[in-house]
């Protein structure tokens, strides 16, 4: 029952916050996006109490849920303090780098690849950092001193997204793979939106910050609801 309700405020909640960030950075938004946060860390834990038999897979995943929550306010504190806005960024690309690392962790332990899966993933996903850099005049963005940061984080947590991809398709699409992927893929894509406000030009409009934050919380319930179906 705790489940069920944590996961519809959850939603709720997110909700409004996604619709009030389109309007801009304030505390009143820190706070909104404190409770969303909350409330998919929560989903992960009640969802190991109804599903015990998955408590290692769940507290990696719990993990990197609680470091992606402190990346969350990290971010948001870097709109409303301007002056430290270099500082709570990189707090932000640490946190969830952190976490994504987690995430893939959660993944390699309960799927066993062949060592040669983890690699080839390994691969991809430094290949898809370098390609994110070499592309950011046609993406029109400007990482300037975050660069290397950039790269690495990206390449981290595209290692995560391709390595649920890789269980999803290993496992026959076992269900509980199949929706960490689809989180991952969203919380993906919401990255690529982040970027574009972030480092680009133009983008620091309404739809965008809602977009970014509609698709990463999208992304991160489903990964917390991977837990019930593992």
């Amino acid at each position: 029952m705790a489940y069920y309700f944590v996961l519809g405020l959850g939603c709720i909640m997110s909700l409004i916050f996604c619709i009030n960030r389109a309007k801009g950075f304030s505390i009143k938004n820190l706070m909104l996006k404190s409770v969303s946060s909350l409330c998919y860390l929560l989903t992960a834990v009640f969802a190991v109490i109804l599903n015990p038999e998955t408590s290692v897979y769940g507290s990696l995943i719990i993990f990197g849920g609680a470091l992606g929550l402190v990346g969350d306010i990290l971010l948001d504190l870097k709109g409303i303090y301007r002056k430290d806005e270099s500082a709570y960024l990189k707090g932000g690309f640490i946190f969830f780098l952190v976490g994504h690392l987690f995430y893939s962790a959660a993944t390699i332990y309960t799927v066993r690849f062949e060592w040669w899966i983890v690699l080839l993933c390994v691969l991809a996903a430094l290949i898809f950092g370098y390609l994110i850099i070499a592309s950011a005049k046609i993406m029109k963005v400007h990482y300037g001193a975050y660069r290397t940061i950039v790269f690495i984080y990206t390449s981290v947590l595209s290692l995560s997204m391709f390595l649920a991809i890789a269980a999803a398709i290993y496992t026959r699409f076992y269900k509980g793979y199949t929706i960490l992927a689809a989180g991952l893929i969203l919380f993906t894509l919401s990255d690529a939106i982040l970027s574009g406000t972030f480092f680009g030009r133009g983008k620091e409009k309404p739809f965008y910050f809602f977009t970014n934050h509609l698709t990463y919380y999208a992304g991160q319930y489903l990964i917390a609801a991977s837990i019930m179906f593992m």
